[in-house]
């Protein structure tokens, strides 16, 4: 009688545990599916939510609807996706910073590493080292030396604190051994107006926002900041190899999912990500913007992601960037 007692709690308490757990149908996606753009409408973020997006509908035959919810450097949005029922009906497009972010915002309500699960890449973007036509320098070392010269004075701008283009600056200014200073924007577009009207010597922009302005000839490109040269700039030398050894820094973007998404929904979303990768129309779209196509294996990403968060608190720690 006790035994049997044992086993039928031990049943209940199994079902109720179950119950307990999101229910995920071998159907899925069997609803529409929201994918989160921490960012605002017209930007790179958002410019690739809605390529890859369109891809996974695709792909899952399923509607995917972009939702923008831009704030405090893309942490309001991953902050929303963490809070989500971990069902693979929410997902976050992530990027570069997000890995910084538990390093820079100390106020911050979830983990990026512990309460999102990264699935894996969409795209990589290297940043361009780019100048004021004006300045009287034509190669990294040049401006190196030119920053030097003048410790303290020389200004680069960037779309904002804790942006690509900020944590690229601050990375070539701790690799360079420099002192310049940095002076943020709301945003890459009125940073870019001002670098080209002199009132910045230098930015590091994204490849794709950078490319139109460095083919009108309104500003001087100077190097890539990946390790390999970009295919959309290949006369282009690395900071690697132009001066600034190990120099290395790529604006990722990533999807990811609010943590506890099942395997075989993680397994289903990857597929959809790699045959779209392959899609004619999603190349053109990455090429666009200067992107390599992702894809990575999720275990291979979720590596990196740790690799990149530990780089980038060091770096933040370091250079005492980091906000309140």
């Amino acid at each position: 009688m006790w035994k049997h007692s044992i086993k039928a709690g031990a049943g209940l308490l199994a079902v109720l545990g179950l119950m307990g757990q999101p229910a995920v149908s071998a159907e899925w996606p069997a609803k529409p599916i929201t994918l989160v753009a921490p960012f605002t409408p017209g930007g790179t973020t958002d410019l690739m939510a809605r390529a890859i997006a369109q891809q996974l509908q695709n792909e899952l035959g399923q509607t995917v609807v972009v939702e923008n919810k831009p704030g405090a450097g893309g942490t309001v949005g991953a902050a929303y996706v963490a809070r989500s029922a971990p069902d693979g009906y929410t997902l976050l497009l992530a990027n570069v910073g997000h890995a910084a972010a538990a390093a820079l915002y100390k106020t911050l309500t979830y983990d990026f590493q512990t309460d999102l699960d990264s699935i894996t890449s969409v795209a990589y973007v290297p940043n361009v080292l780019i100048v004021n036509k004006s300045l009287p320098v034509n190669t990294v070392a040049e401006l190196v030396e030119y920053i030097r010269q003048r410790p303290g004075e020389v200004n680069y701008g960037s779309a904002g604190i804790g942006s690509t283009q900020h944590l690229s600056g601050e990375l070539l200014k701790s690799s360079a051994k420099l002192d310049a200073e940095h002076v943020p924007y709301k945003g890459a577009s009125p940073m870019m107006s001002d670098l080209i009207g002199g009132r910045l010597a230098f930015a590091l922009d994204s490849a794709g926002s950078a490319a139109a302005q460095i083919a009108g000839g309104n500003v001087k490109a100077l190097g890539v900041t990946t390790l390999k040269r970009a295919s959309a700039f290949p006369d282009l030398p690395t900071l690697d190899e132009a001066g600034v050894p190990g120099y290395s820094m790529t604006t990722w973007y990533s999807l990811a999912a609010p943590k506890g998404l099942p395997p075989e929904v993680e397994t289903k979303i990857y597929q959809a990500v790699v045959k779209a990768m392959k899609n004619p129309a999603m190349q053109k779209t990455l090429e666009g913007m200067a992107a390599e196509p992702g894809g990575t294996p999720p275990d291979e990403f979720k590596k990196f992601v740790v690799d990149e968060s530990r780089r980038w608190v060091d770096l933040v720690s370091s250079s005492a960037i980091a906000k309140n």
